[in-house]
This record gives structure tokens, sequence and C-alpha cells, in this order.
């Protein structure tokens, strides 16, 4: 179409293509392979504008061609929503898919010894898992002797889930401890944002997520491999609680919204 009708072509990549973490799963052929490279690179190259949700996908691309790239994340609906109060609890709350892949063994290993250790913090805490959680996942917060302050809620509608993000005390996002992912964005991210919930990331070295939880002031993000920081990040958490002060104050959160987001598209249209 572009070719025949000399059109000006918008190639907006929702998600990476050769790169993406499963492709190396389909057991592709060489030939194959090499299909996939020159359909992607033939498609950088002609289109006259890329758009795409994540800064390493850019980083990416920019590598194989010149074509112009700009980054359009996904983000959240600017529908009003009731205000929530707080879980009495000091609840941490998962919000949406957790399998088996996406298990923080690094977090509950450090729960376990801080429910072992503070005795406040025992009788205080609340892990709550809302959505689809794994048997894996269950058996791994069992294993670490946490499962008197678990609660398990099946999947709930849209709203209810706004809902609960507003209680919570901390929003958890779980990323898989891949280089593979490193350009996931989780769409909840951006609903996180608006509940203006401190949010503690742990996902893969360089994620970025962490570019937007420190550019708005949201959370705080942490790889594999940060144990003893991620350890005095709760503890912080949980003094705050006990306080009753704020944890954070977040900042630039509009740019988010799907609003802004579509206008940003139009005017690079």
């Amino acid at each position: 179409l572009k070719n025949k009708f000399n059109l000006k072509w918008i190639a907006d990549f929702r998600d990476p293509w050769t790169t993406i973490g499963y492709h190396k799963d389909l057991r592709l052929m060489k030939w194959a392979k090499k299909k996939h490279q020159a359909l992607e690179l033939e498609t950088l190259n002609q289109a006259d504008q890329i758009v795409v949700t994540s800064f390493s996908t850019k980083s990416e691309f920019e590598q194989k061609t010149s074509t112009p790239i700009t980054v359009i994340t996904n983000g959240y609906s600017s529908l009003d929503i009731d205000v929530e109060k707080k879980d009495e609890k000091f609840t941490m709350a998962h919000i949406g898919s957790l399998l088996s892949k996406r298990n923080p063994k690094i977090l509950w290993q450090i729960l376990q010894e801080l429910v072992s250790v503070h005795k406040d913090f025992s009788e205080d805490f609340k892990l709550k898992l809302i959505g689809t959680t794994s048997q894996d996942v269950v058996d791994s917060i069992k294993d670490h002797s946490l499962e008197n302050h678990l609660e398990i809620i099946p999947y709930v509608e849209h709203q209810e889930a706004l809902k609960y993000q507003q209680r919570s005390q901390v929003l958890l996002l779980i990323e898989i401890d891949s280089e593979d992912t490193r350009a996931i964005i989780p769409g909840k991210l951006f609903e996180y944002l608006r509940s203006g919930t401190p949010i503690l990331a742990i996902g893969p070295n360089k994620w970025d997520v962490e570019k937007i939880l420190r550019h708005t002031e949201s959370g705080f993000y942490f790889d594999y491999e940060s144990k003893e920081e991620l350890k005095k990040c709760i503890l912080n958490f949980y003094n705050f609680y006990l306080n009753g002060d704020k944890v954070i104050e977040p900042r630039n959160i509009d740019q988010y919204s799907r609003r802004n987001l579509t206008k940003k598209l139009a005017e690079l249209i």
C-alpha cells in the first residue's frame, strides 16, 4: 500500500520482533530465522516512522535502522474512580497473573526473615495475590512459612482491581529475571502509577520499568541480586506505615494517561 499509493507508513511495534522472549522457543529453522530478520529489517527501513512501547526496543532498533523512532508506552484510563481507604494491615499486593516463571523467591526469603525476626511486622503483615496465581508460586510461599499471611483472591472485575490497588500499602510488580524481558513494561504499571500507591518492582537488570519509576518517583526497583537493599526498602515501607507517613509523592503521572498518549500519537501523525 505504501509503495502502490505513495502513503506515509507508521509502523507501530507493540512488542519486539526477533528479540521477543518466546521467539527462540519457536524452534525455527535457519532459513526461517533469516526470513524473520529480513522482514523485520525491511519493515524498519521502509517505514517513514516507527513507534515502540519501550526504551530498550528503541535502542535495539536504532542499531538496525535510521528511520525515526518514538516511544509511546501503554497507559492508564482517565475514568474517575472513588478514593479507597488504606488497609489496616501492612498489605503488599500483586494484582494480575503471577505465573510460575515469575516466582520471586528472593522476596519470599526476605519476608520469611522479617516475619521470623520482627514480631510487630509478623502481626501486621499481609500478602495479597489478586488474580491468576500458579500453584508453584503458592507452594513457594508455603515453603517459606508465609501461608498464615497469604490471601489469594481469584479474578476480579477491573473496577474492583483498581480499588485493591488503592487499598494496598505496597504494590508488587514482578518480572522474569532474563535479559529477554528488559523491554517488557507491564500494562499494570500504569494503573499502579495512577493509584498513587508505592510500587516495589523486582525484575531483570536494566529493566525499562526502573526509568519510569525514577522519573515519576512512584516507587523503587531492584534486580534479583539486590537482596539486602530490597530488605531495607521493605522495612522502610513498614516504618512509614507505622508512622502514618507518605512513602512517595508521585509526579509526572499525567503523561501516561491514554488521553495524553493519544495526543502524542496524533501529533506524530
